[in-house]
C-alpha cells in the first residue's frame, strides 16, 4: 500500500516542480526589437544609451557589448528594464539583446554596430564609480576610493561629505587629481556616520557633474542577543520540532544589518557544537532524536564586520 501510494503521489509532485514552465509564456520563438544604437550610428562622448523594445512575457533581458575587431564581451548583464547607459571608452562595438524569463528566451537579435568618439565636452559625460560599493558598512576608516578615467579629462575633484540631520558637511576635497584612485589621509573620518564620497572630472573648457555614492562607518559591535524560546529548561520530546528565537537591540548611531549565529551543545563549556547556523532571520528550527539536556546561545555580526558577545546560555531538556 505504501508504494502504491508513492507512485500516486509522484506525478503530483513532479506537476508541482514544473509549475514554473507551465505559466512561463514560452518567449523563444519571439524576437526583441532595438530602437538605439542603430547600426553604423556615431555617439561622441563616453556614454552610450541602449534601448530596445519591451517584449511581453519577458521578466529581463540579457545585454552584451562586444568589441567589433575581436568579438571581445566587455558587458554581459541581465537588465530588468528596456535602457542601459554604459560608460564606454572611444572604438568601434557591437552590440544585441534577447529577453528571459524563468523558462525561455529569445534568440539574440543581430549585432548591431556603433562608434564612440571622444568629445571635449564633459558635460554630459559620466563617471563611473567603482570601490568602495555603494551603501557599504565599513568599521575601519582606512579607505581607498577608486572610479574610472575619462579619455578627455584633464583631472579630477574628489570630495567626501558628511552627512547630519541638517544637510551635508565637506570634511575632505582634493582637486588636480590626474589618477583614477586616491587614499584618505588617517584621522580624515572619526565618527559613526553616514557619509558622501563624490568624484567629477574636469577640463579647460568645461567639467561633469559630481557622481556621488554613500557609505556609512559604523565601529560598535552588536550587543548580545536575548533568547526568547525555547524558556529555560523547558521540556521537549523527541518528536517536538524546537523552534528557536532571539532578538537583537542595535543601539549604535550607525544601526546596519545584523545576523546571528546559534550554537547547540550539549555541553554546557560548547567543547563540541552539535548545530549551528547563521540568518538575520532571529529564528530557527531543528529536532533532536537523543534525549539530553542540550544547550544554546546566540552572537551576532554586523553588515560592517563588527562580532558581538555571546548571549546569556539558555538551556532545554528532550525527553
Amino acid at each position: 500500500m505504501k508504494r502504491l501510494n508513492r507512485w500516486f503521489y509522484l506525478p503530483i509532485v513532479l506537476l508541482f516542480c514544473q509549475c514554473d514552465d507551465i505559466l512561463e509564456e514560452d518567449i523563444s520563438d519571439d524576437a526583441i526589437s532595438i530602437i538605439a544604437p542603430s547600426d553604423g550610428a556615431n555617439i561622441e562622448g563616453n556614454v552610450v544609451q541602449l534601448r530596445w523594445r519591451s517584449l511581453e512575457g519577458a521578466d529581463d533581458y540579457r545585454l552584451q557589448v562586444m568589441v567589433e575587431n575581436n568579438q571581445f564581451i566587455i558587458l554581459d548583464s541581465l537588465i530588468s528594464g528596456t535602457l542601459f547607459n554604459y560608460q564606454i571608452e572611444p572604438g568601434v562595438y557591437t552590440w544585441r539583446v534577447r529577453g528571459e524569463n524563468f523558462a525561455y528566451f529569445t534568440p539574440y537579435t543581430f549585432e548591431s554596430a556603433f562608434s564612440v568618439v571622444a568629445s571635449l565636452d564633459l558635460s554630459d559625460q559620466i563617471i563611473t564609480l567603482e570601490s568602495p560599493d555603494d551603501n557599504r558598512y565599513i568599521n575601519n576608516a582606512d579607505l581607498s576610493f577608486s572610479w574610472q578615467l575619462i579619455s578627455t579629462a584633464d583631472t579630477y575633484e574628489f570630495e567626501i561629505l558628511q552627512v547630519e540631520n541638517l544637510g551635508e558637511t565637506s570634511i575632505f576635497k582634493e582637486s588636480n587629481l590626474v589618477g583614477s584612485s586616491i587614499a584618505i589621509p588617517d584621522g580624515t573620518i572619526t565618527e559613526d556616520a553616514e557619509y558622501i564620497w563624490q568624484v567629477r572630472a574636469v577640463n579647460s573648457s568645461s567639467q561633469t557633474r559630481f557622481f556621488r555614492r554613500k557609505f556609512f562607518l559604523d565601529t560598535q559591535n552588536p550587543p548580545a542577543p536575548v533568547l526568547s524560546t525555547p524558556t529555560s529548561d523547558q521540556t521537549l520530546t523527541t518528536a517536538d520540532e524546537v523552534n528557536f528565537s532571539w532578538s537583537f537591540t542595535d543601539t549604535g548611531e550607525i544601526q546596519s544589518s545584523i545576523m546571528g549565529t546559534i550554537e547547540i551543545s550539549s555541553d554546557e563549556n560548547f567543547s563540541t557544537i552539535a548545530l549551528t547556523d547563521t540568518n538575520s532571520d532571529g529564528q530557527y528550527s531543528s529536532t533532536f532524536t537523543d534525549a539530553n539536556t542540550y544547550y544554546w546561545r546566540v552572537r551576532g555580526e554586523d553588515a560592517a564586520g563588527n562580532t558581538g558577545e555571546n548571549s546569556a546560555v539558555g538551556s532545554f531538556i528532550v525527553n
